[in-house]
């Protein structure tokens, strides 16, 4: 879901467009020839499907089919997405289906994945491994081209135009650049080769879109140009074992300035990451590591160093809640916690009245899947946290949704923006409207799945809060596709999501 959270600027490429991705592994490698996958719910959301060697770390990701043209699908309309290409020339076991939720009316549903080719003998292995050192060195040529680490060109001429320029006006000019249009740059002529490796331009660095790329020798080669970095996005960075954990705490250990650092699904990340960080990296103020699950508990106590983090995200991660409670006792600045489906933590109840006690001015906090926090702490927390509250994720928690939590919100969340209240059944039209007078301000709200609001409460809250721009209302047993249309027609300034249930389905089907 879209986050009011703005970090700095991270320059991504325009062909980069994936949102999310699955992993799929096999039992027997074989040398792919086609890919299905069975999309049973919203197709068209895949943009890109690559496939790797489980037991071969050298072997890299290789790239078996990218989407040309977005594709869309506003109804459930169940599909078997079949893509054929040439054999692989190393045999596979892991594909990766990378997928473009940005527009998607919801998110799809797939039932299974089909991997199809030649199985993969004892014969074979003596030409794996050549098969994998060519593969390697095409990589590290594209990564050559990627990265520009490239020798200096110096047969090239220089154009009198440009070297009258100062370097300072040439480095303001290419920090302009996204991360391909920088890199090849750097094999125009000597002048852009020696500015293209200033530290000045690297202050801002994503290489999300390049995870398949890199390994090790990638970011010691790139480690020279952090000197004067300040944010770092390395998501999804590392599967299959490619980069190690070493290495990260290598890079980390040389960029001192550093102040934003997602490692989304890193699986490399473990508890030494976080003593490097805590040792080299004391200017950090935002991190990420959610769903950086590789089967390790993650002691996040190494965090209370970082006396100046005030956005953490651990969603997905196995934490303990002695460790939690640890790092919460000594984050007084924090302002966002992201800690979604916490998996290790059995008395969530704790951790919120931990909250309550420090009484800490949060702006974003997210209890996604707390599923064991119970009515009455929830209301104290956000009768003492409430005011200073941007955003608030509460989907999913079952133990608050036997109740209409609305009115507890309106009443203590004044300058709220983001409300999530995915799944919790019991909201009504009443509490729609205390919402609509206690959070006027409120731009996204998420109440799928009620089972009591209808149409006419949402149309009041429409009305009343003038900023909503996003709702979310899939799901709904009162409200149907008519009702949608009318309220889209009323309020066009409002993105409204809505998915019928299968019985609602069903009974339009037959009524009309």
């Amino acid at each position: 879901h879209p986050s009011h959270v703005t970090f700095s600027a991270i320059k991504t490429p325009a062909w980069f467009v994936s949102t999310d991705f699955i992993e799929c592994s096999f039992k027997h490698s074989v040398f792919a020839t086609a890919v299905e996958i069975h999309e049973s719910f919203l197709p068209g959301a895949v943009c890109r499907i690559l496939a790797t060697c489980s037991g071969d770390k050298k072997s890299g990701w290789i790239t078996l089919w990218t989407r040309e043209e977005k594709t869309s699908s506003s109804f459930p309309v169940y599909n078997v997405f079949r893509q054929e290409f040439l054999q692989t020339s190393t045999a596979v076991d892991v594909v990766r289906f990378e997928f473009d939720f940005s527009s998607s009316e919801y998110y799809s549903q797939y039932d299974g994945v089909k991997l199809e080719g030649e199985r993969f003998t004892e014969s074979d292995h003596h030409i794996q491994p050549e098969l994998t050192m060519l593969c390697q060195q095409l990589s590290n040529l594209q990564m050559s081209s990627v990265f520009g680490i490239a020798e200096d060109t110096s047969g090239c001429l220089e154009e009198q135009s440009i070297t009258v320029l100062p370097n300072e006006i040439l480095i303001k000019i290419l920090n302009f650049l996204d991360t391909d249009d920088l890199c090849r740059i750097c094999r125009v002529n000597k002048l852009f080769n020696r500015l293209s490796k200033d530290p000045a331009l690297y202050a801002t660095v994503n290489l999300q879109p390049y995870y398949n790329l890199l390994v090790d020798d990638s970011l010691s080669t790139l480690s020279p140009k952090f000197t004067a970095l300040q944010s770092l996005d390395l998501s999804w960075v590392g599967a299959n074992g490619q980069v190690s954990t070493d290495s990260l705490c290598f890079l980390l250990r040389n960029v001192p300035s550093i102040t934003v650092l997602r490692l989304t699904a890193c699986k490399m990340v473990a508890s030494s990451v976080l003593e490097t960080l805590a040792i080299y990296c004391p200017a950090l103020e935002v991190l990420d590591i959610s769903y950086c699950h590789n089967g390790l508990e993650l002691c996040v106590s190494w965090l209370t160093a970082l006396k100046k983090l005030r956005y953490l995200n651990i969603a997905h991660t196995l934490i303990t809640a002695s460790e939690l409670l640890l790092l919460l006792d000594k984050l007084h600045r924090l302002e966002w916690f992201m800690a979604g489906s916490p998996s290790l933590i059995a008395n969530q109840n704790s951790v919120i009245e931990r909250f309550i006690e420090k009484n800490t001015q949060l702006k974003g906090a997210e209890f996604w899947y707390w599923d064991k926090v119970n009515f009455s702490s929830i209301c104290q927390f956000l009768y003492l946290q409430g005011s200073t509250l941007l955003e608030l994720d509460l989907g999913w928690c079952t133990g608050i949704g036997v109740r209409d939590i609305l009115p507890v919100i309106a009443a203590s969340c004044s300058s709220l923006l983001i409300l999530l209240l995915t799944a919790h059944h019991e909201t009504t039209d009443v509490g729609l409207k205390d919402l609509a007078q206690g959070c006027p301000a409120l731009q996204q709200l998420d109440l799928l799945g009620s089972r009591h609001i209808t149409a006419s409460g949402v149309e009041g809250l429409l009305a009343a809060c003038t900023s909503l721009i996003y709702l979310d209302i899939s799901y709904c047993l009162k409200i149907g596709v008519d009702d949608v249309e009318i309220l889209q027609a009323l309020f066009p300034r409002v993105q409204i999501k809505h998915v019928e249930t299968l019985e609602q389905q069903s009974f339009d089907f037959i009524f009309r």
